[in-house]
């Protein structure tokens, strides 16, 4: 079984909270880290027919995509939907965990699973929120412990150089050194200058996990004293954004609308701007993307997103933007299996569950 902490940190390795807006409110909302889970419900919002379906199946965590919580509570009335709610989640030990804007942004979250989702291709953020530089680390290890160590970084890091992970390179040499009083040597003797073939392992990091991977080493590295390097890359850096734009085979815009409903499971679009004619160029952003229309209108011929109001569709006609309004909810939505699929790959002796109920506000009628 595992703790909420094992979870939460599982859930964090997919959607860092770093990555949320200034705005958002992320993480655990309600719950202790202790507490033990072994069954896992994910909604896209927390409500009281959610709670009752958590209450019903027996389970001890719920994974949102909204915050329950956006403004500081001042009290818990519980006459109020709020109080209810929270008065619930306690008495039947339930524990709350959010994950909003850190999943929009995040590599393989929401946008990611739907740019995959319509075949797009060369996929970029449409809106980028952070430009982090990477960073290389470069390690001296003698040549009898070169693949164990490689190995280590291999396993904990992170970085890619495009669809390719695990790139190092190795160059051969000879270190010295000169053990001191009171120093424990794998190799050589106090006070004697000894000569080592050794190799210098390099690659690329996010410097979020330079401890993690230097604690890998560390267990396998024979030296008491590793040598170890790292430098800034100022022409390499990693940015991370709402939305995605991309490349597709040229698709009638009407056959785009088709797709869109099946990947949406919805049964209409809205939709301004032109129907006629094949577009190749993308962008979406799940939720409400409208305030991104002029960024769209820079980069792609449709723009696939939710909650665009009368005014904003305007704007989007007169930039000659075609604008796909799927809706708030159903562009979202998709974030429960994708929440289920990961935790399920990664925490394999949890159950977890998708939510039955239906949170769309709007009706078609």
């Amino acid at each position: 079984m595992y703790t909420l902490k094992d979870v939460m940190t599982c859930l964090e390795q997919l959607a860092p909270t770093h990555l949320a807006e200034k705005w958002d409110h992320v993480g655990l909302m309600i719950g202790g880290r202790g507490q033990q889970i072994s069954r896992v419900l994910c909604a896209l919002d927390l409500n009281l027919d959610v709670i009752d379906e958590a209450i019903e199946k027996g389970v001890e965590l719920i994974v949102t995509h909204h915050p329950c919580f956006f403004k500081p509570i001042t009290g818990i009335d519980y006459d109020t939907v709020m109080g209810q709610m929270i008065q619930k989640l306690v008495k039947h030990d339930i524990a709350v965990y959010a994950m909003h804007t850190n999943l929009d942004i995040a590599k393989g979250g929401i946008n990611d699973y739907l740019a995959k989702q319509l075949e797009l291709k060369s996929v970029s953020a449409l809106a980028t929120t952070a430009r982090t530089s990477l960073q290389k680390l470069v390690i001296y290890v003698p040549q009898t412990h070169y693949n164990v160590v490689r190995d280590a970084l291999v396993n904990t890091n992170q970085c890619t150089i495009g669809n390719y992970k695990g790139c190092t390179f190795g160059t051969q040499g000879k270190g010295t050194f000169m053990p001191l009083e009171g120093s424990k040597p794998y190799i050589g003797s106090q006070g004697d200058l000894e000569t080592v073939e050794e190799v210098k392992i390099e690659c690329m990091i996010h410097p979020k996990d330079l401890s993690s991977i230097m604690d890998a080493v560390k267990q396998v590295h024979p030296y008491e004293e590793i040598a170890y390097d790292v430098f800034t890359l100022e022409n390499i850096a990693e940015t991370e954004g709402l939305g995605r734009v991309g490349m597709c085979e040229p698709i009638e815009i009407e056959a785009l609308i088709n797709k869109l409903k099946q990947v949406f499971n919805i049964p209409y679009v809205r939709l301004t701007g032109k129907m006629e004619g094949k577009v190749s160029k993308i962008a979406l952003c799940s939720g409400s993307g409208s305030s991104f229309i002029g960024v769209a209108a820079a980069k792609a011929e449709v723009y696939i997103t939710g909650d665009v109001t009368f005014h904003e569709a305007q704007n989007a006609l007169n930039r000659g933007l075609t604008v796909i309004d799927v809706g708030h909810y159903a562009s979202e939505n998709v974030a429960m299996p994708l929440i289920k699929n990961y935790l399920e790959i990664h925490c394999d002796k949890l159950e977890i569950l998708c939510s039955t109920v239906d949170g769309e506000t709007f009706k078609t009628v």
